[in-house]
């Protein structure tokens, strides 16, 4: 593998997978904390975006630095992210068709 460019922080060396990697590790702990203290729904996008770029982060680094139970970890984690997007876009589309129904019924 070629060297990469990384930032030397107090005695440490960490490369940019590295740099990337603490930054999905960071996206999962506000979304994990705001959920649990209650800043987040579990509707809120700001949530399920932590939720996606956490393991997509996690999984750049993996390209550097493998690991296959991580990656099953990452993968099943996205995928289930995705799974709780799509049933986010749904219920607003029934909400906003509900809606919208009630107000052809009261003109």
């Amino acid at each position: 593998m070629p060297p990469f460019y990384g930032i030397f922080m107090n005695g440490i060396f960490m490369t940019l997978p590295d740099v990337v990697g603490i930054t999905g590790v960071i996206c999962y702990q506000i979304a994990y904390a705001g959920l649990q203290l209650g800043r987040f729904q579990q509707d809120d996008l700001r949530y399920v975006g932590l939720n996606i770029l956490g393991p997509a982060c996690l999984l750049y680094s993996l390209t550097f630095d493998f690991n296959l139970a991580a990656l099953i970890t990452q993968v099943l984690w996205l995928g289930f992210t995705a799974l709780g997007l799509v049933r986010i876009f749904r219920a607003r589309g029934r909400r906003t068709s509900c809606l919208n129904q009630r107000c052809m019924k009261n003109e």
